[in-house]
């Protein structure tokens, strides 16, 4: 362990003269003082202390990652090259614990200005949202919908396959009767689609309902609707002031007495619909709320929601996918969920960093830097061909599981984007947290990092040789 610390405070020593880490410390420390104070979003208090987030947190976690994959490949690869391996490993002194402490001390020096860089935004942001003269009104609506943990529900959407089936029969039965060719595979992949896009259209006097479920059913505080509807398409230009009335689901029960006539409880029976009296104004393109009344879950923890298009100049409003308005619900404290993201931060330096030593065990410091670049811009294209393919054809096809392929082994770090999160006051979950730990760290990266260390440790010292 003597050994082992000694590396570490080496490995400090290195970075502190690196210049490109100097020159990186430098921006960060521009972006943690200067973001929060000279942002001033769009005038109010929920458009400064979101975009404030957003922008601090993802300079802070952008200028780090690029210093702990640099770091990483030029601390080792810099050993090797100036001869300074040579003299450790002469030593009894495995490379194993060489590469470990190299990997320790990066994670470190990172994990401390993460620390660092987190606590100055936070008590910025926090400083300049108290010290401007915003509104109560303003002020309440940025403590309940930003400085907060909630957890998100989505709605549950019907089975889209077996909708799709149904429409695909009528269609074959359409097209035997006029002695068309059809094409069940082709068509059935069309039918999805169209079976999907129509639960993201709402029509002039339709009514959408969506039911959410597993909820708590003893919580007994409010619950909040964040919906963003579009007028005529999905498009942030041409939007427009737009109408349309809120209902949710009233639970309904009778109580039913025991023999005795002394005990008695209740029975659910199912929902009353309670819609507003009044359709409500609101502007299209931009995320929206409204607040539900307590006591709407039922007691198989369902809520039901409605929406009524009332557009007085009668166009179709649309959401951008299928899913529908989110339900949110207020778990946590904002520190708490502060926390978590930076957490979750953390996670994603200690994987740059890893892999950043893997690649310079056995590459030369430019080499390595392009290869871990390159793997992680694999990991984006890889999620995107997955995310965006609606297979249209064969190349449809093919893109879909090459990405399914390349998501076996790389990487995609957007998925270890949390600042929208904090932004929107939406809780990160312990299990996404769990879920990037497990297959990210431990089934991603964990198999690069001792490929890495296997290489380093059969590296021949002798070849390598000085420029």
């Amino acid at each position: 362990m003597k050994a082992f610390w000694a590396i570490i405070k080496l490995t400090f020593k290195n970075a502190i003269r690196s210049h490109i880490f100097q020159l990186l410390l430098f921006v960060l420390a521009l972006c943690v003082v200067f973001i929060p104070a000279t942002i001033s979003g769009d005038g109010t208090a929920h458009g400064f202390i979101q975009i404030s987030l957003k922008y601090s947190m993802a300079a802070v976690a952008f200028v780090l990652s690029l210093s702990s994959i640099w770091l990483g490949c030029q601390i080792l690869s810099r050993d090797v090259e100036n001869y300074e391996l040579h003299m450790v490993v002469s030593k009894p002194t495995s490379r194993i614990t060489v590469w470990l402490s190299k990997w320790t001390g990066i994670c470190i020096i990172h994990l401390i200005l993460l620390l660092a860089a987190a606590a100055v935004v936070y008590f910025s942001v926090i400083w300049q949202y108290n010290r401007r003269d915003f509104s109560k009104i303003e002020k309440e609506r940025i403590d309940n919908e930003v400085l907060v943990g909630r957890r998100v529900f989505m709605p549950t959407l019907p089975d889209i396959d077996k909708l799709a089936k149904m429409l695909l029969k009528k269609q074959q039965a359409r097209a035997e009767e006029l002695g068309l060719d059809f094409d069940a595979k082709k068509e059935f992949k069309v039918c999805k689609i169209k079976v999907s896009s129509s639960f993201a259209e709402i029509l002039t006097g339709q009514m959408r309902t969506w039911q959410y479920k597993n909820l708590p059913v003893e919580e007994k505080r409010p619950l909040y609707i964040s919906y963003r509807f579009y007028v005529n398409k999905v498009d942030s230009s041409k939007q427009r002031l737009a109408h349309g009335a809120w209902g949710y689901g009233q639970p309904k029960f009778v109580e039913e007495k025991a023999e005795d006539g002394k005990v008695s409880k209740k029975k659910f029976l199912g929902f009353d619909l309670l819609m507003e009296r009044q359709p409500r104004q609101f502007m299209a393109g931009v995320f929206n709320e409204i607040t539900l009344p307590p006591g709407l879950i039922s007691p198989d923890g369902e809520v039901r929601v409605n929406f009524l298009n009332t557009d007085i100049k009668k166009a179709p409003f649309f959401t951008q996918k299928a899913d529908g308005p989110k339900l949110l619900l207020k778990v946590t404290s904002f520190g708490e969920n502060y926390f978590r993201a930076v957490v979750v931060l953390s996670l994603q330096l200690i994987i740059l960093a890893g892999l950043g030593c893997a690649a310079a065990a056995v590459l030369s410091m430019p080499t390595a830097v392009f290869v871990v670049m390159s793997y992680l811009l694999f990991g984006s294209i890889a999620t995107y061909m997955v995310d965006t393919t609606y297979f249209g054809g064969a190349g449809d096809v093919i893109a879909y599981w090459v990405g399914k392929i390349l998501l076996l082994a790389v990487i995609p770090m957007q998925k270890f984007e949390v600042t929208n999160y904090v932004a929107n006051g939406e809780l990160i979950e312990l299990t996404l947290m769990g879920k990037l730990f497990l297959q990210y760290f431990v089934l991603r990266a964990l198999p690069f990092f001792m490929l890495g260390m296997w290489l380093y440790k059969r590296r021949e010292l002798g070849l390598v040789i000085r420029k």
